[in-house]
């Protein structure tokens, strides 16, 4: 039996597959942004989930779940996962409503510090990023985005098979 042979670490990566679908070919792009972002923040003790949620409680105050998770289109779990790493490192703390049906989540004095301690990483991954880019493509990379993400938006919540026209 031959085992596959690895690359060498210098050696150039290997091209990403090319994806002839919408689904896959954003995911892919998502994960490898993730994770050039991941690695700049990584000196900071958070990632790039985690920082996003950081910046979206610094920005709007004290939010539940459910709400941190539309704004971000993400799932109850994954939400969650990352509350408790914010939560268990004092980032954030649970606010209980006197209903006590939802919990809101605030950003913490040290989950300020954390955030100004990791925007430096967060702008550098943004800079690498556009200068690879370039100033053209960086601005069209966010109107496609919010292109594809308002049309896929409009059609989950057209009836199944109807067609939607771009607006």
């Amino acid at each position: 039996m031959t085992r596959a042979r690895r690359a060498p670490a210098d050696a150039p990566p290997r091209p990403l597959t090319d994806l002839a679908c919408a689904c896959a070919t954003a995911r892919q792009a998502a994960r490898v942004l993730t994770q050039l972002y991941d690695q700049r923040l990584r000196g900071t003790g958070m990632e790039a989930p985690q920082f996003a949620l950081l910046v979206t409680l610094s920005n709007e105050g004290p939010c539940s779940q459910a709400t941190l998770g539309r704004r971000y289109a993400l799932d109850k779990t994954t939400v969650s996962r990352n509350l408790k790493v914010l939560e268990r490192n004092g980032w954030i703390r649970s606010l209980v409503p006197s209903d006590k049906r939802e919990r809101r989540f605030a950003l913490t004095p040290g989950g300020r510090r954390q955030l100004a301690a990791a925007r430096p990483a967060w702008k550098a991954a943004q800079a690498h990023v556009r200068s690879a880019l370039g100033a053209e493509q960086w601005d069209g990379m966010f109107r496609t985005l919010a292109a594809v993400t308002a049309a896929a938006q409009r059609l989950l919540g057209a009836a199944p098979g109807t067609r939607v026209s771009p607006r």
